[in-house]
Protein backbone atom coordinates (compact mmCIF):
# COMPACT_ATOMS: atom_id res chain seq x y z
CA UNK A 1 0.00 0.00 0.00
CA UNK A 2 0.97 3.69 -0.51
CA UNK A 3 2.23 5.79 2.17
CA UNK A 4 -0.99 7.46 3.83
CA UNK A 5 1.34 10.47 4.60
CA UNK A 6 1.38 10.54 0.51
CA UNK A 7 -2.30 11.48 0.59
CA UNK A 8 -2.33 14.01 3.24
CA UNK A 9 -0.77 16.51 0.96
CA UNK A 10 -2.69 20.30 0.40
CA UNK A 11 -2.83 19.36 -3.30
CA UNK A 12 -6.41 19.24 -4.59
CA UNK A 13 -8.50 17.08 -6.28
CA UNK A 14 -7.95 19.52 -9.00
CA UNK A 15 -4.99 20.06 -8.89
CA UNK A 16 -4.21 16.34 -9.37
CA UNK A 17 -6.58 15.85 -12.10
CA UNK A 18 -4.98 19.07 -14.01
CA UNK A 19 -1.56 16.76 -13.41
CA UNK A 20 -3.18 13.30 -14.76
CA UNK A 21 -4.65 15.62 -17.95
CA UNK A 22 -1.11 16.98 -18.41
CA UNK A 23 0.54 13.69 -17.99
CA UNK A 24 -1.29 12.43 -21.64
CA UNK A 25 0.82 14.73 -23.27
CA UNK A 26 4.05 12.93 -22.51
CA UNK A 27 6.24 11.36 -25.26
CA UNK A 28 5.49 7.50 -25.46
CA UNK A 29 9.35 7.09 -24.07
CA UNK A 30 8.96 9.11 -21.35
CA UNK A 31 5.66 6.93 -20.42
CA UNK A 32 7.33 3.59 -21.00
CA UNK A 33 10.51 4.95 -18.95
CA UNK A 34 8.35 6.29 -16.16
CA UNK A 35 6.75 2.04 -16.36
CA UNK A 36 9.80 0.71 -15.83
CA UNK A 37 11.09 3.16 -12.94
CA UNK A 38 8.06 2.02 -10.71
CA UNK A 39 7.64 -1.92 -11.58
CA UNK A 40 9.05 -5.46 -11.17
CA UNK A 41 8.29 -6.03 -14.73
CA UNK A 42 11.17 -5.89 -16.34
CA UNK A 43 13.11 -7.98 -13.94
CA UNK A 44 9.66 -10.80 -14.16
CA UNK A 45 10.28 -10.90 -18.02
CA UNK A 46 14.09 -11.34 -17.63
CA UNK A 47 14.12 -14.46 -15.12
CA UNK A 48 11.36 -15.64 -17.63
CA UNK A 49 13.85 -15.80 -20.19
CA UNK A 50 16.77 -16.66 -18.62
CA UNK A 51 14.66 -19.35 -17.64
CA UNK A 52 14.14 -20.05 -21.19
CA UNK A 53 17.42 -19.58 -22.42
CA UNK A 54 19.57 -21.75 -19.53
CA UNK A 55 16.93 -24.94 -20.97
CA UNK A 56 18.49 -23.83 -24.43
CA UNK A 57 22.19 -23.90 -23.45
CA UNK A 58 22.78 -27.05 -22.22
CA UNK A 59 24.24 -28.50 -24.85
CA UNK A 60 25.76 -25.20 -26.68
CA UNK A 61 29.74 -25.05 -26.20
CA UNK A 62 31.20 -22.39 -24.38
CA UNK A 63 33.53 -21.39 -27.47
CA UNK A 64 30.14 -20.80 -28.99
CA UNK A 65 29.38 -17.08 -30.02
CA UNK A 66 26.05 -16.45 -28.76
CA UNK A 67 24.02 -13.72 -31.17
CA UNK A 68 20.76 -11.80 -29.88
CA UNK A 69 18.38 -9.80 -31.89
CA UNK A 70 16.27 -7.71 -29.82
CA UNK A 71 13.36 -6.58 -31.46
CA UNK A 72 11.56 -3.59 -30.56
CA UNK A 73 14.03 -2.55 -27.87
CA UNK A 74 13.38 0.94 -27.08
CA UNK A 75 16.99 1.82 -25.41
CA UNK A 76 16.70 -1.71 -23.77
CA UNK A 77 16.56 -1.66 -19.54
CA UNK A 78 17.68 -5.12 -20.34
CA UNK A 79 20.72 -4.15 -22.16
CA UNK A 80 23.11 -5.31 -19.83
CA UNK A 81 22.02 -8.65 -19.41
CA UNK A 82 21.40 -9.45 -23.27
CA UNK A 83 25.13 -8.27 -24.11
CA UNK A 84 26.35 -10.41 -21.31
CA UNK A 85 24.99 -13.41 -22.75
CA UNK A 86 25.09 -12.86 -26.46
CA UNK A 87 29.29 -12.77 -26.56
CA UNK A 88 28.60 -13.47 -30.65
CA UNK A 89 27.39 -9.60 -30.92
CA UNK A 90 24.14 -7.75 -29.54
CA UNK A 91 21.82 -6.22 -32.38
CA UNK A 92 18.61 -3.79 -31.06
CA UNK A 93 16.24 -3.51 -33.09
CA UNK A 94 13.64 -0.43 -32.51
CA UNK A 95 11.62 2.16 -34.92
CA UNK A 96 12.56 4.78 -31.89
CA UNK A 97 15.88 6.50 -33.67
CA UNK A 98 15.74 8.40 -30.10
CA UNK A 99 15.44 5.54 -28.29
CA UNK A 100 18.68 3.71 -30.50
CA UNK A 101 20.92 6.78 -29.53
CA UNK A 102 20.32 6.56 -26.27
CA UNK A 103 21.71 2.84 -25.98
CA UNK A 104 24.42 3.56 -29.09
CA UNK A 105 26.05 6.09 -27.18
CA UNK A 106 25.82 3.92 -24.02
CA UNK A 107 27.94 1.01 -26.36
CA UNK A 108 30.67 3.95 -27.54
CA UNK A 109 31.41 5.20 -24.18
CA UNK A 110 31.93 1.66 -22.81
CA UNK A 111 33.77 0.48 -25.91
CA UNK A 112 31.14 -1.98 -26.60
CA UNK A 113 31.75 -2.60 -30.35
CA UNK A 114 29.56 -6.13 -30.83
CA UNK A 115 26.74 -3.73 -29.74
CA UNK A 116 24.51 -2.93 -33.23
CA UNK A 117 21.56 -0.48 -32.82
CA UNK A 118 19.31 -1.13 -36.16
CA UNK A 119 16.18 1.62 -37.03
CA UNK A 120 13.28 0.24 -38.49
CA UNK A 121 9.67 -1.21 -38.47
CA UNK A 122 9.44 -5.03 -37.73
CA UNK A 123 6.12 -4.93 -40.01
CA UNK A 124 8.05 -4.18 -43.35
CA UNK A 125 11.74 -5.91 -42.96
CA UNK A 126 10.12 -9.14 -41.30
CA UNK A 127 6.48 -9.41 -42.53
CA UNK A 128 7.58 -12.41 -45.15
CA UNK A 129 10.44 -15.15 -45.51
CA UNK A 130 11.63 -12.98 -48.11
CA UNK A 131 11.90 -9.44 -46.95
CA UNK A 132 13.51 -10.82 -43.71
CA UNK A 133 16.35 -12.62 -45.53
CA UNK A 134 16.79 -9.43 -46.93
CA UNK A 135 17.31 -7.62 -43.84
CA UNK A 136 19.47 -10.40 -42.61
CA UNK A 137 21.94 -10.03 -45.44
CA UNK A 138 21.74 -5.92 -45.16
CA UNK A 139 21.24 -4.94 -42.12
CA UNK A 140 21.99 -7.55 -39.24
CA UNK A 141 24.88 -9.01 -40.16
CA UNK A 142 24.24 -11.82 -42.40
CA UNK A 143 24.70 -14.83 -39.66
CA UNK A 144 21.43 -16.16 -38.27
CA UNK A 145 20.34 -15.45 -34.47
CA UNK A 146 20.48 -18.24 -31.02
CA UNK A 147 17.85 -15.69 -29.31
CA UNK A 148 15.48 -13.38 -30.65
CA UNK A 149 13.11 -11.48 -28.09
CA UNK A 150 9.79 -9.66 -28.24
CA UNK A 151 9.01 -7.76 -25.33
CA UNK A 152 5.67 -6.13 -25.94
CA UNK A 153 6.38 -5.22 -29.72
CA UNK A 154 3.47 -6.88 -30.91
CA UNK A 155 0.85 -4.60 -30.01
CA UNK A 156 1.50 -2.49 -33.23
CA UNK A 157 1.23 -6.07 -35.56
CA UNK A 158 -2.47 -7.24 -35.76
CA UNK A 159 -3.03 -10.58 -34.37
CA UNK A 160 -3.55 -12.29 -37.85
CA UNK A 161 -0.21 -11.19 -38.95
CA UNK A 162 1.52 -12.95 -36.08
CA UNK A 163 2.15 -16.41 -37.88
CA UNK A 164 3.32 -14.84 -41.11
CA UNK A 165 5.95 -13.22 -38.64
CA UNK A 166 6.78 -16.14 -36.44
CA UNK A 167 7.43 -18.15 -40.00
CA UNK A 168 9.49 -15.35 -41.34
CA UNK A 169 11.70 -15.25 -37.85
CA UNK A 170 12.28 -18.62 -37.09
CA UNK A 171 12.27 -19.90 -41.02
CA UNK A 172 15.15 -16.75 -42.13
CA UNK A 173 17.00 -15.38 -38.80
CA UNK A 174 17.12 -18.06 -36.27
CA UNK A 175 19.59 -20.64 -35.96
CA UNK A 176 18.91 -24.03 -35.32
CA UNK A 177 18.98 -24.57 -32.22
CA UNK A 178 17.42 -21.04 -30.95
CA UNK A 179 14.70 -19.50 -29.50
CA UNK A 180 12.14 -16.61 -29.99
CA UNK A 181 10.77 -15.57 -26.89
CA UNK A 182 7.91 -13.34 -26.31
CA UNK A 183 5.65 -11.20 -23.77
CA UNK A 184 2.75 -9.18 -23.97
CA UNK A 185 -0.07 -8.31 -21.80
CA UNK A 186 -2.66 -10.41 -21.40
CA UNK A 187 -6.05 -9.96 -23.43
CA UNK A 188 -8.49 -10.88 -20.69
CA UNK A 189 -8.67 -11.70 -16.83
CA UNK A 190 -11.75 -11.87 -14.18
CA UNK A 191 -9.73 -9.86 -11.88
CA UNK A 192 -10.44 -6.05 -11.26
CA UNK A 193 -8.20 -3.23 -11.46
CA UNK A 194 -5.63 -4.82 -13.62
CA UNK A 195 -4.07 -2.94 -16.30
CA UNK A 196 -6.17 -5.45 -19.07
CA UNK A 197 -9.37 -4.47 -17.47
CA UNK A 198 -8.60 -0.90 -17.20
CA UNK A 199 -7.67 -0.96 -21.15
CA UNK A 200 -10.32 -2.78 -21.82
CA UNK A 201 -12.97 -0.83 -20.08
CA UNK A 202 -12.08 2.60 -21.51
CA UNK A 203 -11.33 1.32 -25.08
CA UNK A 204 -14.82 -0.42 -24.87
CA UNK A 205 -16.79 2.37 -24.14
CA UNK A 206 -15.19 4.99 -25.93
CA UNK A 207 -13.93 3.28 -28.89
CA UNK A 208 -15.70 -0.13 -29.53
CA UNK A 209 -12.77 -2.21 -29.29
CA UNK A 210 -11.31 -4.47 -26.54
CA UNK A 211 -7.85 -6.08 -26.36
CA UNK A 212 -8.02 -9.27 -28.60
CA UNK A 213 -4.22 -9.95 -28.89
CA UNK A 214 -3.90 -13.10 -26.90
CA UNK A 215 -0.37 -14.19 -27.16
CA UNK A 216 -1.20 -18.01 -25.77
CA UNK A 217 -3.05 -18.33 -28.63
CA UNK A 218 -0.51 -18.04 -31.68
CA UNK A 219 0.97 -21.82 -30.76
CA UNK A 220 -2.50 -23.04 -32.35
CA UNK A 221 -2.40 -19.67 -34.89
CA UNK A 222 1.05 -21.74 -36.12
CA UNK A 223 -0.06 -25.26 -36.11
CA UNK A 224 -1.01 -25.25 -39.33
CA UNK A 225 2.45 -23.61 -40.83
CA UNK A 226 5.31 -26.61 -42.38
CA UNK A 227 7.47 -24.67 -39.82
CA UNK A 228 5.51 -25.64 -36.88
CA UNK A 229 6.59 -29.49 -37.17
CA UNK A 230 10.06 -28.06 -36.21
CA UNK A 231 9.51 -25.59 -33.30
CA UNK A 232 8.12 -26.74 -29.88
CA UNK A 233 5.59 -23.88 -27.65
CA UNK A 234 6.26 -23.22 -24.26
CA UNK A 235 3.73 -20.14 -22.53
CA UNK A 236 3.11 -19.38 -19.20
CA UNK A 237 1.85 -16.12 -17.31
CA UNK A 238 3.05 -13.92 -14.76
CA UNK A 239 1.48 -10.78 -12.51
CA UNK A 240 4.06 -7.55 -12.11
CA UNK A 241 3.06 -4.88 -10.07
CA UNK A 242 3.15 -0.72 -10.56
CA UNK A 243 3.78 1.62 -7.90
CA UNK A 244 4.46 4.92 -8.70
CA UNK A 245 4.94 7.40 -6.12
CA UNK A 246 3.70 10.50 -7.80
CA UNK A 247 -0.33 10.28 -8.95
CA UNK A 248 1.21 12.27 -12.30
CA UNK A 249 3.53 9.48 -12.98
CA UNK A 250 0.61 6.91 -12.10
CA UNK A 251 -1.04 8.40 -15.18
CA UNK A 252 1.77 8.37 -17.63
CA UNK A 253 1.59 4.81 -17.13
CA UNK A 254 -2.17 4.74 -17.42
CA UNK A 255 -1.93 6.72 -20.94
CA UNK A 256 0.57 4.38 -22.17
CA UNK A 257 -1.39 0.80 -21.26
CA UNK A 258 -4.64 3.04 -22.95
CA UNK A 259 -2.27 3.10 -26.00
CA UNK A 260 -3.03 6.72 -25.87
CA UNK A 261 -2.22 8.70 -28.82
CA UNK A 262 -0.53 6.17 -30.88
CA UNK A 263 -3.90 4.09 -31.13
CA UNK A 264 -6.88 5.86 -29.28
CA UNK A 265 -7.22 9.23 -30.01
CA UNK A 266 -9.91 10.27 -26.57
CA UNK A 267 -11.37 13.92 -26.41
CA UNK A 268 -11.17 16.17 -23.58
CA UNK A 269 -14.05 14.88 -22.07
CA UNK A 270 -13.23 11.52 -22.42
CA UNK A 271 -9.67 12.14 -20.86
CA UNK A 272 -11.11 13.69 -17.76
CA UNK A 273 -13.13 10.92 -16.88
CA UNK A 274 -10.33 8.28 -17.31
CA UNK A 275 -8.25 10.32 -14.86
CA UNK A 276 -11.07 10.69 -12.50
CA UNK A 277 -11.78 7.01 -12.56
CA UNK A 278 -7.85 6.40 -11.94
CA UNK A 279 -7.80 8.78 -9.10
CA UNK A 280 -10.67 7.26 -7.16
CA UNK A 281 -10.51 3.71 -7.69
CA UNK A 282 -6.56 3.35 -7.53
CA UNK A 283 -4.89 5.99 -6.52
CA UNK A 284 -6.60 7.54 -3.49
CA UNK A 285 -8.19 3.84 -2.70
CA UNK A 286 -4.22 3.14 -2.44
CA UNK A 287 -4.14 0.45 -5.04
CA UNK A 288 -1.35 -0.69 -7.29
CA UNK A 289 -1.42 -0.85 -10.90
CA UNK A 290 -1.33 -4.59 -11.44
CA UNK A 291 -0.33 -6.45 -14.64
CA UNK A 292 -0.77 -10.63 -16.11
CA UNK A 293 1.24 -11.00 -18.87
CA UNK A 294 1.75 -13.87 -20.96
CA UNK A 295 4.79 -15.21 -22.19
CA UNK A 296 5.55 -17.82 -25.39
CA UNK A 297 8.66 -19.30 -25.94
CA UNK A 298 9.14 -20.62 -29.41
CA UNK A 299 12.01 -23.27 -29.21
CA UNK A 300 13.67 -24.37 -33.19
CA UNK A 301 14.77 -27.84 -32.24
CA UNK A 302 15.55 -28.79 -35.91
Amino acid sequence: MYDDMARQSNVSRNQLIEQGLKAAGSPLRDQVKTWERYTDEKANVARDLMRSVKAQLQDVSCAHGFRTLSIGSSDEPQFPLLHALSDGGLWLYDCDDSALAVVKERADRLLLNDVHTVSGSYLDDFKDKHSASTALQTRLGDARFDLITLHHALYYCAPDLWPDLMNALCSELLKTPGLVHLALMSSATEQTHTTTWLYNRFAEKFCNTRNDQNLLDLPGQMSTLPIADTLAFSVCSSAVRCRPDRFADMMKVVWMILLYPQVHDFSADQKVEITEFVLDEFWLAGRDLVQHQDYVTLTKSR
